[in-house]
């Protein structure tokens, strides 16, 4: 999915009060700095992302469970404490490829672009499972995942009222009101990705 397109559809729900995703004023020098840093080459959907939508500070999407945090500038580039770095002995952490893009967290999780693969695919690995191995692919691109991110945020927000999520004698749910908009469409925008943004939910 392109990243415009995948903007323009956000926009048609977004209900926050700030529009995370808009050129930051640094952009091209912040893109020069991240050009410099990382060995492998910054591919095109990753430039348009960064030079077009990439937020200033960061966003944050609710969630089931942790939140999922989108870095900001500030938080973008080739040393990633606590992944890669360890900041408290000041040694590389060497079992981080350093062509892994990081943009993204969800409860320490890494969420990455993989710079040398050609798809683009946006990738959650589990953090502290003793090595970076059998991500789960969220998005097919940065578009895609930002799009999937904004939905499940929406129906949480939005579309349930004060209760979003039941859990009782008939699962852990999403209410009725909220399923009715989030699965259909996240049938349509997650695609083969649909279960690793909706499993949680037992009425999915």
């Amino acid at each position: 999915m392109q990243l415009q397109q995948a903007l323009g559809l956000i926009q048609e729900f977004w209900q926050e009060p700030v529009w995370p995703f808009q050129p930051a004023p640094t952009a091209e020098a912040e893109l020069d700095r991240l050009r410099q840093e990382f060995p492998s080459p910054l591919p095109p959907a990753l430039v348009e992302y960064l030079t077009r939508a990439a937020p200033m500070t960061w966003a944050s999407f609710a969630a089931v469970g942790n939140p999922i945090d989108v870095y900001g500038f500030a938080q973008l580039g080739l040393r990633q404490d606590g992944y890669n770095f360890n900041s408290v002995t000041q040694q590389p952490l060497t079992d981080w490829p350093d062509h892994w893009f990081m943009i993204a967290n969800e409860g320490g999780d890494p969420i990455i672009v993989d710079l040398q693969a050609a798809d683009g695919a946006v990738i959650r690995f589990e953090h502290g499972a003793g090595s970076w191995e059998d991500g789960a692919v969220l998005a097919d691109s940065i578009g895609q995942f930002l799009l999937c991110a904004a939905a499940v945020q929406h129906a949480l927000r939005h579309l349930g009222g004060d209760d979003p999520i039941t859990d009782d004698e008939n699962g852990f749910q999403l209410v009725p009101s909220a399923a009715a908009w989030l699965f259909p469409h996240m049938r349509e925008w997650a695609g083969p990705y649909y279960n690793e943004w909706c499993a949680p939910f037992d009425n999915a």
